[in-house]
């Protein structure tokens, strides 16, 4: 694994973000994608629903939804 550090406000702006971050480089091309680990509060919001009835689909095929927005 690569280890890159960024700047502390960078850091801050990512640990800020609600979801994924597009990282770009000075051009503007698609660098990577980071995505934060769930907060305490989402992870129980997420078992609450384990039992719920409705349509189900996994995070890749959710990820893969919000993306072709």
């Amino acid at each position: 694994m690569i280890r890159i550090v960024v700047q502390a406000d960078v850091a801050d702006q990512i640990r800020r973000s609600d979801g994924q971050i597009e990282l770009v480089d000075q051009e503007g091309n698609r660098v990577g994608v980071v995505r934060r680990p769930p907060t305490s509060e989402e992870i129980e919001y997420a078992k609450s629903r384990i039992g719920s009835r409705g349509p189900k689909c996994s995070v890749d095929e959710l990820i893969a939804k919000v993306e072709s927005l």
